[in-house]
């Protein structure tokens, strides 16, 4: 894993509606922005590749599906501390980012600062779980083989800690994939969706933001690629959005989206094209 000295990442407030100035970066590809125009073919999203060096992957939610059981778990969590919300209500404010944000909602309710105590309760239910339920988003090998047959670079970009990256890891089998590529929030002041965390990780690698693609499942993890100036592919295929894939492409779409899927197969299959 990439070394890096741990800062506390300091988040801002999402409001969803966050929009950056898109013109000139995706020339051609406008056609493809809304989901009411049907799912994006193979062949648009073999477009967004054009002149791409480097892909950058959320984790939680993308490469495997973690979120079911992280926000059932911080639903526990935040009960024990005395901050109750209920499972929709922690999708909708924390998916994609970071500890500092329940830790905020529990200060705010409660006025007591739960810093020191929050990772490591919320650590010890969430990977007891882990061990046994945490599984790979169906068809990521084969995405990560498609790159890898291109040529492309790839790299893990996640609003997690080191410390649940490396378990993520190791339960899933998926380090051998990106060695020391991974980058935590853990590296930047300003997590998602602040474009930090991804301007640094492109930065390292040795790349320009605008031969990047950036793939994630959450409003701030595409707020933050499209300030970072990346083209971003959404994906709304974990556990956390079923039966609600409509709404959630449309979130994803208003976030900045360039285009967003629901299946891991039409990504391989564009990167056959």
């Amino acid at each position: 894993m990439a070394q890096e000295n741990e800062q506390e990442n300091e988040q801002e407030n999402i409001d969803g509606n966050e929009a950056s100035n898109k013109d000139g970066r995706f020339a051609g590809n406008e056609d493809q922005r809304r989901p009411e125009q049907g799912p994006a073919s193979p062949s648009s999203i073999a477009k967004l590749f054009d002149g791409c060096k480097v892909v950058l992957f959320d984790c939680d939610g993308v490469l495997v599906d973690s979120e079911p059981i992280s926000l059932a778990t911080l639903v526990d969590v935040l009960d024990h501390f005395g901050a109750p919300l209920s499972f929709r209500e922690v999708a909708d404010r924390f998916t994609g980012r970071s500890s500092s944000a329940p830790i905020d909602h529990i200060r705010s309710q409660t006025g007591t600062d739960i810093s020191a105590e929050f990772k490591p309760f919320f650590y010890q239910k969430l990977f007891a779980r882990y061990d046994t339920e945490l599984a790979k988003i169906s068809g990521i090998d084969l995405v990560l083989s498609a790159l890898r047959s291109r040529d492309l670079a790839f790299c893990i970009s996640s609003s997690s800690s080191v410390e649940r990256l490396e378990k993520t890891m190791v339960v899933t089998g998926l380090g051998p994939w990106f060695s020391e590529r991974i980058y935590s929030a853990d590296f930047v002041k300003n997590g998602k969706p602040a474009p930090d965390l991804f301007l640094h990780a492109c930065a390292d690698m040795g790349f320009s933001p605008s031969s990047t693609i950036v793939i994630e499942d959450s409003v701030a993890g595409v707020t933050a690629a499209v300030s970072a100036g990346m083209k971003c592919i959404g994906f709304v295929g974990g556990g956390h959005y079923a039966g609600q894939e409509t709404d959630a492409t449309n979130r994803l779409y208003d976030a900045g989206a360039d285009i967003v899927i629901s299946d891991m197969t039409v990504l391989t299959a564009a990167l056959a094209d």
